[in-house]
């Protein structure tokens, strides 16, 4: 019964970094039908800025927020500066989704020479201990769980009450009736990439936090989670996303504490398969019905 309540205390954690980590990445997919796979390297970039920051004698919250201000910065980079030419050249999504893999292994291989792919460890304290109805955590779990609350919450209420995010849905749903409405799409883009961005950055360096150490492959390794989840949830559910971040990853913990935790991304990628067999489409929203690249 421990080894249960163990499962489920760090599946709760795992999934709050999971939940911020798949809904940046279900919101530019959503927008721009691109299948982006350098997500996990910038997380990666993201989680060694971070680490670089607090060795430097800053805190920890002052270098996560570097972290994701660059994460933000570099996908706005990936999106507008690399994949916008090739998308405007009349690319096809799958050639597109190549250019992305093209941009992410580049990124592994550089960030792999300057660390010489060792593993760096954070030194900040991991704070008190708290234990809830069996389960434990630390002030770093709660902090990253909080940050995941509110950070869900608010991109759920932007999206439903904002200009802003009325103009994201807006333009997901068809790019050319937005602009024949006077919605200005490539602004809406550009932004969206910087929403993603942050979120990827939060994941990053939320991953990274738990952890407490930073690997050149970190955000690569993790991305078949965040596919598990997107792919599940349907493109764009950005609240179902969260939702079945959380389950997955309490499945995946759980799993692990009872002797399963070298198949973590086995049970991922067979979560994957059989929603794409089963249900391609997602549980909660449509998956791949745009044809065509919206950048």
């Amino acid at each position: 019964m421990s080894l249960l309540v163990s499962g489920i205390g760090f599946g709760i954690i795992s999934g709050a970094i999971l939940s911020m980590s798949s809904i940046g990445f279900t919101l530019q997919f959503g927008m721009t039908n691109v299948l982006n796979l350098a997500y996990g390297t910038v997380m990666t970039i993201a989680a060694l800025i971070t680490y670089v920051v607090n060795i430097s004698g800053y805190s920890i919250f002052v270098a996560a927020f570097i972290g994701v201000v660059f994460a933000m910065i570099a996908t706005l980079a990936v999106g507008w500066g690399v994949l916008q030419p090739f998308a405007h050249k009349g690319l096809p999504l799958f050639a597109m989704a190549m250019v992305s893999v093209g941009v992410s292994l580049i990124g592994d291989y550089l960030v792999a020479s300057i660390t010489h792919s060792e593993i760096y460890q954070f030194q900040f304290p991991a704070g008190q201990t708290y234990r809830f109805s069996g389960l434990t955590f630390t002030t770093t779990d709660l902090v990253i769980i909080a940050i995941s609350i509110i950070s869900v919450a608010a991109i759920e209420l932007a999206l439903h009450r904002t200009r802003l995010g009325v103009a994201i849905r807006a333009t997901s749903a068809s790019a050319s009736l937005a602009r024949a409405c006077g919605i200005p799409t490539r602004k809406v883009v550009n932004a969206t990439w910087l929403i993603s961005g942050l979120f990827c950055g939060l994941g990053g360096v939320t991953l990274a936090m738990s952890y407490q150490s930073v690997t050149y492959t970190m955000g690569t390794a993790y991305l078949p989670y965040i596919l598990a989840v997107v792919i599940v949830a349907g493109i764009g559910s950005v609240g179902y996303a969260a939702l079945i971040s959380l389950v997955l990853s309490v499945v995946i913990q759980v799993a692990g504490v009872f002797g399963a935790s070298s198949y973590n991304v086995v049970i991922a990628l067979a979560v994957l398969l059989a929603m794409l067999l089963i249900r391609p489409k997602g549980l909660f929203g449509e998956l791949f019905e745009k044809t065509e690249v919206a950048i």
